[in-house]
Order: C-alpha cells, then structure tokens, then sequence
C-alpha cells in the first residue's frame, strides 16, 4: 500500500480516525476502543487489526491491548495537524485569496489563533470593527501600520490614540500618499506635528493591510476596489512575529518621507 492509500483509508472513516486518536493515550483494548470511540467492539477491531497490518499499532503481548508503534504515533500526529491546517484554510479562504503575495509565507500555525472577520452582505463592516477594535480608546506607546487605501474612519481612529511621544511607522504607497494630500491634507498636517511619527512612502503599490499596536497585530486584505474584505487579528507569537517580520520587509522597500 502506498502513502495514497494509506491516507485514503484513514480518512475514509471516522471510527478509524478517532481509534487512532484513542490509542495516542496508551495501550487499549477493542473493547475499550469501542466504549471510546462509541462504536461496535467488531468495528474497532477491524480498525486496529488495519493498524496492525499497516504497522501503525502492534498487539502488547501481556494483555488483550494494542498500543501505536513510532510510525503509528507519527501517523497520529500529522493526521491531526493535517486536520488542524485544512480547518485553517477552509476558515481563511476569503482572506488568503485577497492577500496577493503576503499570502504566501503564511501558514496554519500562523493563523490558527487569530480572530477571524469577514464582510458579508449581513455584516459588511466586521473587518472594520475588528480594526478599531484592535486600535481601541486608549493612547498608545508603539504603532506600526501599512496601508494600501485612504480612509478618513482609519485615519480618525488612529488620531484618538496616537500621542505626541508615541513611538509610530507608518507606510503608504505613493498613490495613497498623493490622493490623502488632496482629500485629506489636516491628517498630513498632524502628521508633520508628530515628533515620535516616521512616514514611509513605498514606489510599489501595497498588496495589504497590516497594524501592529502594542503587542495586537491586525491583517487587512482588500479586493480590487480598496474594500476592506477580511481580516486576523491576535497576539500569539506566531502571528505578531510573521506581522513584525512583514513590515520590517516592507519598510526596507520604501522610502523615508521628509
């Protein structure tokens, strides 16, 4: 049987899948497996006879108890990873595929502890209230930011919060920076009259979202019309170390605004 078929069979039952997990907890009888699992005893012994023959688990011969050999528990614990990650992808799907090119260095284990928000036609603002969320009420010390879009709710929300000594980086595309000296000149204004605020201005037009506000680090993706669509957002170090790593990749692409 080859590594196809192997996983064909597992996931071509549930009985199968939770007998495994029940032999990840040590050395268990069919009998046991059964009451575990809630299943007929013939059913979990079918299973873990499968097992046997694929050398998965093998039978302890001081009792009626088969426990999972190395390969077995290897099996087990990428299964159940394998599970975790497709559960990621199915969550994110929306927020993956309008993420551009950030999307390919992120992983399961990277999103698996965020909050996750979307648009819908019920809630359209939900990535937007995650956002303010996230920026909250209260002066803050650090601010990282990149932005691909101009939005007065944005600029308004980080105005509440950013103080004279805050520590801020912000980065925009030239596009961005050119229609907010237009449409928005009193925020560029304020801007200037923020001795703790560096503005990076990126030649390449920016793919995504990105904030990280005292430990919170939030990401944005947009469709095609500067929408804000989807969004994560939380503070496992996973996460918060793929956002720092992120805009410090960004940043290194731009250039300092005087």
């Amino acid at each position: 049987m080859n590594a196809r078929e192997n996983v064909a069979f597992l996931t071509g039952s549930e009985v199968r899948i939770e007998v495994l997990r029940a032999l990840r907890s040590g050395v268990a009888r069919p009998t046991e497996l059964a009451e575990e699992c809630s299943c007929a005893r013939e059913t979990a012994q079918r299973a873990v006879t499968a097992f046997v023959e694929r050398g998965w688990a093998e039978k302890v011969s001081t009792s009626d108890g088969y426990r999972l050999t190395r390969a077995g528990e290897l099996v087990g614990r990428n299964y159940d990873e394998f599970e975790q990650c497709m559960a990621v992808a199915t969550r994110f799907e929306h927020l993956l595929s309008n993420l551009g090119g950030a999307a390919s260095d992120l992983t399961c284990d990277t999103l698996t502890k965020t909050t996750y928000a979307q648009a819908t036609a019920e809630n359209p603002h939900a990535p937007i209230g995650r956002f303010l969320t996230v920026v909250g009420e209260d002066p803050i010390d650090q601010f990282r930011g990149v932005t691909p879009i101009v939005s007065g709710i944005f600029n308004q929300a980080a105005d509440r919060v950013i103080e004279p000594e805050s520590d801020v980086q912000l980065v925009v595309d030239r596009e961005v920076l050119t229609t907010s000296a237009s449409e928005y000149p009193e925020a560029l204004d304020r801007a200037e009259d923020l001795d703790g605020l560096t503005l990076y201005v990126s030649e390449s037009p920016l793919e995504f979202g990105l904030l990280l506000v005292d430990g919170h680090a939030y990401l944005g993706a947009y469709d095609d019309h500067g929408n804000l669509v989807a969004s994560a957002d939380g503070t496992s170090d996973p996460f918060v170390e793929w956002a720092v790593q992120s805009f410090r990749r960004i940043r290194a692409n731009a250039s300092e605004w005087n």
